[in-house]
């Protein structure tokens, strides 16, 4: 065998893989317009559930501030600490940002309730001055 026929036997084995390649990249594009149809019939269903789905976190989300505007100040003080607590242990202990950061929602939520009361639930006594 000579370069001529290896050369030849190259350029024959390079069109029979562009001509493999070109037959895949056509099936592959005759199924885009049927995974396009299946995403757009999925996303009309998501959309269908969005409405109730977000109405249901919303009332569970006031059900649970409301749940929480009746526990004593010092309870909620205890638990925001506790919160906090974790977050910055977590943000010493080297974890990531967003792990610190999901510690902190608990007490954002207990800030909210507190903030959103009418009134003290249980205030503590103020001290007497002599």
């Amino acid at each position: 065998m000579n370069a001529q026929d290896i050369e030849q036997k190259l350029v024959e084995t390079g069109r029979g893989a562009v001509e493999r390649a070109r037959t895949e990249a056509s099936d592959a594009l005759g199924h885009v317009p049927e995974i396009a149809g299946e995403a757009r019939y999925r996303a009309g269903q998501v959309a269908e559930k969005l409405p109730e789905a977000f109405g249901e976190v919303r009332s569970s989300a006031q059900s649970g501030v409301t749940k929480l505007q009746t526990v004593p100040d010092a309870g909620l003080r205890l638990m925001a600490a506790a919160s906090l607590g974790i977050s910055a242990g977590l943000l010493l202990a080297g974890k990531r940002r967003l792990a610190a950061l999901a510690g902190l929602v608990p007490a954002a939520i207990i800030g909210f309730a507190i903030l959103s009361r009418p009134q003290p639930v249980n205030p503590e006594p103020k001290p007497i001055r002599p």
